[in-house]
């Protein structure tokens, strides 16, 4: 099998790849969809394919972001999406491709990383990609277990937003909270207006604004109807997007949604496993997490100026052997240098579990244990965990 592998220009190429994409996940884009919300979003993107003998036989997307690193650092990232292999072409080598590709294009521009969301969780680790965010995927509250702990103390106000994309307000939110949060990233306005494209006409949203009258949270949620009996209200929220900069607006927004008449219960996806909600609430254990996941996966590229780029807890020296290469990282005063060196290794470690402790999500020691790295040397892990801590979990609140 040979393969060819080119950057995509023109609808009647667009409307193929998102014929191949659908294909490869079992499914068909209506015509008004595909017409109204795919290719124009197709367009904003940067599509690449896989040829055999001139025929599409694989597809990939990549976009352009800039993540939030720990130390309240950044970097652009490569955001990969819309992967998809014709079912007849799979197991061929049309994936590591696309990715060849990719990672070959995002060197040559000086992209020291790149992410995205998983199928699979065994697909993407031989690439490099690893775990680097861990995320509640859905939770779950009484409305009746909802009082706080203590009385909100808030000097800002709610107000309910009836624009049909309001990207100004989502962007001013975003841009004042991603730079607390590892793991997050930048938008860009079509991405934001994307998020609205095709919303239900029953979603609501509703903002917060701090005493300046700055926005400083949003959310987006709907109603579903449950009468008991026809006469006993047990309406369930769903709550789709809470994002925000403040703890003041976070325990705002909460208490908007946990004080809506008739609903019982509330229900709300994508939630980073370290979301103040439960110390807010006075029966905290009411607030339970139904499944926890991974999130977005990471891979350094160039891992040199990765380990260089982000910030660090406390001062170190690591030698790390990864698959063969020697780095020495040296931290001081929050910032490091890496290079190439013929030192002893400390910790010997594969690519993509080096990535999954890249925004300090998941612990050197953690690996160890589960026999995912080797320490060569007693206490390498437990320093390389005080190195590379975060103050906050990481999370990324876009799926793309």
């Amino acid at each position: 099998m040979t393969l060819e592998t080119r950057i995509l220009d023109g609808a009647d190429e667009l409307r193929q790849f998102a014929e191949v994409h659908a294909v490869a996940f079992g499914h068909r884009f209506e015509e008004e969809r595909l017409a109204k919300l795919i290719l124009p979003a197709l367009e904003q993107v940067t599509c690449v394919a896989a040829y055999d003998a001139g025929r599409m036989v694989g597809v990939s997307v990549d976009q352009r972001f800039e993540i939030t690193l720990p130390g309240g650092r950044f970097a652009p990232a490569g955001g990969i999406t819309w992967v998809g292999v014709l079912p007849t072409e799979r197991r061929r080598g049309a994936l590591r491709a696309l990715l060849d590709h990719q990672h070959a294009d995002f060197r040559e521009r000086g992209v020291p990383l790149s992410i995205l969301y998983a199928t699979q969780t065994t697909v993407y680790g031989r690439f490099g990609y690893g775990p680097a965010t861990v995320r509640a995927i859905q939770a779950h509250l009484d409305t009746r277990y909802g009082a706080f702990a203590n009385p909100l103390q808030d000097a800002g106000s709610l107000v309910m937003i009836d624009d049909p994309s309001p990207v100004a307000i989502v962007r001013e939110v975003i841009e004042r909270s991603r730079p607390q949060i590892p793991g997050e990233v930048d938008r860009q306005d079509s991405g934001i207006a994307d998020m609205f494209a095709d919303a239900d006409r029953k979603q609501f949203r509703v903002a917060h604004r701090d005493a300046a009258g700055r926005y400083d949270g949003f959310a987006t949620y709907m109603v579903e109807p449950d009468w008991e009996h026809e006469a006993i209200p047990r309406n369930r929220l769903v709550v789709r997007m809470l994002l925000s900069a403040s703890i003041e607006a976070h325990a705002a927004i909460w208490r908007y949604l946990l004080d809506l008449d008739l609903v019982r219960t509330i229900s709300i996806s994508n939630r980073p496993l370290d979301d103040p909600i439960r110390w807010l609430l006075a029966e905290w254990r009411h607030y339970r997490v139904r499944h926890v996941s991974d999130g977005l996966w990471l891979k350094m590229v160039d891992p040199v100026a990765a380990l260089e780029a982000r910030g660090y807890e406390t001062d170190g020296r690591l030698v790390l052997d990864l698959e063969g290469d020697r780095l020495l990282l040296e931290a001081e005063g929050g910032e490091a240098r890496c290079a190439p060196t013929s030192c002893e290794p400390q910790i010997e470690i594969d690519r993509s579990m080096l990535a999954a402790t890249y925004l300090g999500g998941v612990r050197f020691t953690s690996l160890r244990d589960g026999r995912r790295l080797q320490e060569l040397e007693a206490g390498a892990c437990r320093r390389a965990d005080l190195m590379f801590a975060s103050q906050r979990d990481p999370w990324c609140s876009y799926e793309f």
